[in-house]
């Protein structure tokens, strides 16, 4: 884990660098581009959905192979029709923080709502803490919409 996220490291750095480097040539407007964009992604769909609840298991699924090597963390309800997730680790949020720019880190976080609604659009996302933002875990949570 620490070799990949030494690796991890020299990339994120490379981002902060190049955003510092925006904001001295255009100004603030640089950081500006970065918050819209945090705020406007969007996956494109996968084309044929499956019944929610058995595609909300399967979406999980592809979180828990993602996750592997970058994070620790644990399932904390596994319903039908409800997961959540108590992440204890992300190296991403080390990262970002520890290099002074949990902004950029952010838009990695912002992909979990479109993610999860490119695999079924039934399915939904909820977080109420954010290692990121320096809270203990990330509380994500995907489920199926009423």
């Amino acid at each position: 884990m620490d070799l990949l996220k030494r690796k991890m490291y020299v990339i994120a750095e490379i981002a902060v660098q190049l955003l510092h480097a925006m904001e001295e040539k255009f100004g603030p407007e640089a950081r500006e581009v970065v918050r819209e964009m945090s705020r406007n992604q969007r996956f494109e769909t996968r084309g044929q959905f499956g019944e929610p609840a058995s595609d909300l298991h399967e979406f999980c699924a592809m979180v828990d192979q993602t996750a592997a090597g970058t994070h620790k963390w644990e399932r904390v309800i596994n319903e039908p029709d409800c997961v959540t997730y108590n992440f204890t680790r992300c190296m991403y949020a080390e990262i970002f923080r520890e290099l002074g720019e949990p902004e950029l880190g952010y838009v990695l976080c912002s992909r979990d709502e479109p993610w999860v609604k490119s695999y079924n659009p039934k399915l939904s996302f909820k977080r109420t803490k954010e290692l990121m933002g320096g809270d203990d875990i990330c509380d994500n949570t995907y489920y199926v919409q009423e």
